[in-house]
């Protein structure tokens, strides 16, 4: 190994670098200093820290290097659950995460902190059949917006694929692994300590995502608001994720793609108007229950209302509106 005893931080094209201890740049290539294991041992986060600098920085990580990382990998077992999940956020956060992860998977690095993704790298090509996952997670990562819940929810949203994939008929299925992955996400987060309001936050838009994915002009409003519903307060996040979920080489799919999920948002947000008219009137209400005006009926058609906003109750469904106007009358004390 080339002495280095120092860590210059100008890049070839004389950019700035904010390096990790143990590390040093060199014609724009990143190199290891000589106390680099040591220093790696002693506070393995640099490892990932590099990993981000190199990507971000796009420098060249030569054999040196990656025999480095590769040989100093195992020393992220020693770190806390919570602090290797800080480490993964700096992996999906960084201005190239697509990089930055690839060249984690490659070193052994990401083995430590979440092995799944090794096993989408691993898993066999589909010769046609399927595109290849990793390459396609990588490119959804990418194409996400740089928000926590959002690149993590990328990062994880085929990670059951390698468990479900079976062929039918020469086509290659994923049956169920929207679910199973998002079972599998909320579990990995929690043992990487983060709280469960995020966990469960990433697991709904990986549970969500190929509903999103499938959306036709045909869907009743029903059905946008129940997903919408689901989604909650992840809503732009899950059209996000089914945005940048098109990693098609051809231009006329990804277009055909995102006005799909454009049509989506766009129903969705008609349908976000409040309603303000109940399903059922005052007179069909009195004729129906055989009671006379009063506050019941006020009772009633607002939680018509409310049913309808939170999409447990479309409009045209009046069989349903008759059965909880029904519960909520019985519910009433006789008139007098």
């Amino acid at each position: 190994m080339t002495s280095r005893s120092t860590r210059p931080t100008l890049a070839a094209n004389g950019e700035r670098i904010a390096l990790p201890d143990g590390f040093t740049v060199d014609q724009g290539a990143l190199f290891p200093c000589d106390d680099a294991a040591t220093r790696a041992e002693e506070g393995p986060r640099c490892l990932i820290e590099a990993v981000c600098a190199a990507a971000a920085h796009k420098l060249h990580v030569g054999r040196e290097t990656a025999d480095l990382l590769v040989s100093a990998a195992p020393a992220l077992r020693s770190l806390q659950p919570e602090q290797r999940g800080a480490l993964l956020l700096d992996l999906v956060l960084c201005a190239e995460p697509d990089t930055a992860v690839d060249l984690a998977v490659r070193t052994g690095l990401l083995k430590q902190i979440l092995p799944d993704i090794d096993r989408l790298r691993a898993m066999p090509k589909g010769q046609g059949r399927y595109k290849d996952v990793y390459v396609h997670t990588l490119r959804v990562l990418a194409a996400t917006p740089a928000d926590p819940i959002a690149r993590l929810a990328a990062l994880l949203h085929d990670i059951a694929k390698p468990d479900t994939l079976v062929f039918e008929g020469g086509m290659a299925h994923f049956p169920n692994h929207d679910l199973l992955g998002a079972d599998r996400a909320e579990r990995r987060l929690r043992g990487l300590g983060f709280n469960e309001p995020f966990a469960t936050a990433v697991g709904t838009l990986v549970r969500l995502h190929l509903r999103a994915n499938s959306y036709e002009p045909s869907w009743t409003d029903s059905a946008v608001r129940r997903l919408h519903l689901d989604a909650g307060e992840h809503w732009q996040r899950l059209l996000d994720l089914s945005n940048a979920d098109v990693t098609s080489a051809r231009q006329d799919v990804v277009a055909r793609a995102r006005r799909r999920v454009q049509a989506l948002a766009e129903h969705a947000k008609l349908l976000d108007q409040p309603v303000e008219v109940s399903p059922l009137d005052g007179t069909v209400l009195m004729e129906r229950f055989g009671r006379g005006p009063g506050r019941w009926i006020g009772e009633v058609k607002r939680e018509l209302i409310v049913r309808v906003r939170e999409g447990s109750l479309d409009p045209e469904d009046n069989e349903t509106a008759w059965r909880i106007a029904a519960e909520i009358v019985n519910a009433l004390p006789a008139e007098s």
